[in-house]
């Protein structure tokens, strides 16, 4: 399964994204800023599953940001209060918008990035399977 870009790069190790994006994107690219990282409050939508209408659960924190690269724009937003993130992401975006030839060295780091973040799924599954109760064990003793 091919994973999601935006996941990948919420999910990923924050000190490897901006590693990233500072040495491997932003040497060769002219990047402005055109709205600074700023926390906001996002609504959460989410849907009753026995009448499948949509309301509203709450809202969330998230940071947004928008950049432009090369004239293209780019938007980030992530959970939280995470301004380097949301940056990084709208970077990104606008290289995809773009359809820039640096794109498969930014697949090359999501392919990385998802692999690791599938490893540490994993690790954290089995850490909570070693809790799991057999409660018929628990009757036969």
């Amino acid at each position: 399964m091919a994973p999601d870009r935006d996941y990948v790069l919420c999910e990923c190790s924050l000190e490897a994204l901006k590693t990233f994006v500072s040495d491997q994107l932003l040497p060769y690219y002219q990047v402005n800023l055109t709205k600074a990282p700023a926390t906001c409050l996002t609504m959460v939508r989410a849907e009753d599953s026995v009448e499948n209408q949509e309301f509203y659960l709450g809202e969330a924190l998230t940071t947004e940001c928008e950049v432009e690269v090369n004239g293209q724009a780019g938007y980030g937003i992530c959970l939280g209060d995470e301004p380097d993130r949301a940056y990084c992401l709208a970077t990104v975006d606008a290289l995809f918008a773009a359809g820039d030839a640096r794109l498969p060295t930014v697949e090359a780091f999501l392919a990385a990035q998802w692999a690791a973040i599938q490893q540490r799924e994993r690790l954290e599954f089995s850490q909570i399977m070693r809790t799991k109760v057999d409660f018929k064990l628990m009757e036969q003793g």
